[in-house]
């Protein structure tokens, strides 16, 4: 029959809700009426079933509901068969009147009728559901009520408490777990159970995962063992990472669900797998313990024994993983010790590049700057010599305009000695010598000029007789294209005047001042002399 009622219930379920009703079944251990109820409150989320079942009266409220309407199904299912029944058969009055009294009784009691007292029962019993519906009304909405304030009460908490986090529910977990089996238990790890698969792959460490929840029936003694002395020597090695989860949160939920764990309180051990190259990737379950009635004692055995086993197993490829990881950092450091020797090396040699570029650089502008030397000295010595050839010309024509000025002065000396009209002027040079001389009355300024800067040549050829062109004094002409410039003026100091305009006559120049027809005259230089 239980068999026939199961399948019946489940035929009704979709194939999503079969599978919520399974994963609900294994973590509540639920009868089956009671889990399809607490289901469907929920609209078949299995979370929140989960959650809303450990909810204090839930489950007791959801079975009340559930035997009032179930005696209400019988009741009308009662009458609807005895209208039929009596309108069909002639049975005698007495076989209705105890299946009426049959009828009644079971729809007070609750109690589920059997299918032969529906041939008994009579028609005028009809009352007993007016008589039962304000009861059932009263219940459900008791239980309304009673629902929406339990709703109500969790959204307080969650609003004055926040969300538990992991290390919270670890925490609760572990002042509970004190509370009853006492201080001395194996140390529970804080955090996700993500947190603590990092962990146990970076550290190469085994994990005890332990799922339970106090509402379970074996939980006090599973609480007991895991408190022995045994158990918490054996789980305290540095070697294990024990993370324990409170089903009723979702964490451990999710955890039973992935390692497919089925009975609780449950233990399993995961160790890290070594992938293709060698490095532990991801966690595997290595074992889960299969525990059945016995004391605290002897599951406290079984369960160091069944860690010691697994870990045996495992030890051998776990020890030749932390070889192959040692062996990986240490030549990951002795790589490390080469590319820092290397990267050393090249910098000491860029340095050492660049120092001889900085040196190469130097000479090289060192070079350039003697070179700019050089040429701007070679420049200079160039300009000099041109300067100095161009003077040399200058004066070679100056002394040829002068030896040609003389030699007109000579053919012009008869006229001006033999003219009875004549000035006597008394010439001072610029190096201090005196020359007296007399000019024709309608001689130039210019006469005069060219008489004193022809006196250094008349003097030579006073003396040697001869001159750099020859000795034909005639023959010397002046260069072609020199202009001379005259480099001192003529000067009378009493009165001061300058006679700078050579082409006046000299009688009209002195008779101007009044020095006609004697003066003295001096040769005053129009630059400085260089030192």
């Amino acid at each position: 029959m239980a068999d026939q009622h199961t399948n019946k219930v489940l035929e009704g379920l979709s194939d999503s809700q079969r599978q919520s009703l399974h994963e609900f079944s294994q973590v509540t251990n639920a009868n089956l009426d009671l889990a399809v109820r607490v289901l469907a409150s929920r609209q078949w989320n299995t979370q929140q079933a989960i959650q809303m079942y450990y909810e204090p009266g839930y489950a007791d409220a959801l079975q009340k509901t559930d035997g009032a309407q179930e005696a209400e199904k019988d009741v009308s299912e009662g009458l609807r068969r005895r209208g039929v029944e009596a309108s069909g058969s002639g049975r005698d009055t007495q076989s209705n009147v105890r299946g009426a009294e049959s009828s009644g009784h079971n729809a007070e009691g609750g109690s589920r009728r059997k299918p032969e007292d529906s041939a008994s029962r009579r028609p005028q019993f009809a009352i007993t559901p007016l008589l039962v519906w304000p009861f059932v009304l009263m219940l459900r909405l008791a239980m309304l009520a009673a629902s929406t304030l339990l709703r109500i009460l969790g959204i307080q908490r969650i609003a004055s408490s926040g969300v538990p986090n992991q290390t919270t529910i670890t925490n609760d977990f572990e002042h509970y777990f004190e509370a009853h089996y006492g201080l001395e238990h194996p140390p529970f790890f804080h955090g996700t159970l993500a947190d603590a698969r990092t962990a146990a792959l970076r550290d190469q460490k085994y994990i005890v995962m332990v799922l339970w929840s106090k509402e379970h029936d074996d939980a006090d003694v599973f609480g007991r063992a895991l408190a022995h002395a045994d158990v918490v020597a054996c789980l305290t090695q540095p070697r294990f990472i024990v993370w324990a989860g409170d089903l009723t949160q979702l964490d451990a939920y999710a955890a039973a669900s992935d390692s497919g764990a089925t009975h609780f309180p449950s233990i399993s051990v995961l160790g890290p797998r070594a992938a293709s190259a060698g490095l532990p990737t991801r966690l595997e379950l290595l074992a889960r313990m299969r525990n059945g009635p016995q004391t605290a004692n002897a599951m406290a055995q079984s369960l160091v024994s069944f860690v010691t086993r697994v870990v045996a197993s495992r030890d051998s490829m776990t020890r030749a993983m932390q070889r192959e990881q040692e062996e990986r950092d240490a030549e990951r450091q002795l790589r490390a010790q080469q590319n820092a020797a290397y990267e050393a090396s090249l910098a000491r040699d860029q340095e050492r590049d660049r120092e001889q570029r900085e040196q190469s650089a130097r000479a090289r502008e060192q070079e350039v700057k003697a070179r700019e030397q050089e040429i701007k000295a070679k420049e200079e010595q160039d300009a000099e010599e041109r300067r100095r050839r161009e003077e040399q010309a200058v004066d070679e024509q100056r002394t040829q305009w002068r030896w040609a000025k003389l030699a007109q002065i000579h053919k012009e000396n008869a006229t001006e000695l033999a003219s009875a009209d004549a000035a006597k002027l008394s010439l001072r040079l610029e190096n201090g010598r005196r020359i007296v001389h007399s000019f024709a009355r309608d001689s130039t300024m210019q006469r005069v000029f060219d008489f004193v800067e022809t006196r250094d040549v008349a003097d030579e050829w006073a003396t040697k007789g001869v001159t750099p062109y020859g000795s034909d004094l005639a023959q010397i002409t002046a260069p072609a294209g020199y202009t001379h410039t005259y480099e001192f003026a003529l000067v009378s100091q009493f009165p001061r005047v300058v006679f700078d305009d050579r082409r006046a006559t000299l009688h009209s120049a002195l008779s101007a001042c009044g020095l006609w027809p004697s003066a003295v005259l001096i040769a005053e230089p129009l630059f400085e002399p260089e030192d």
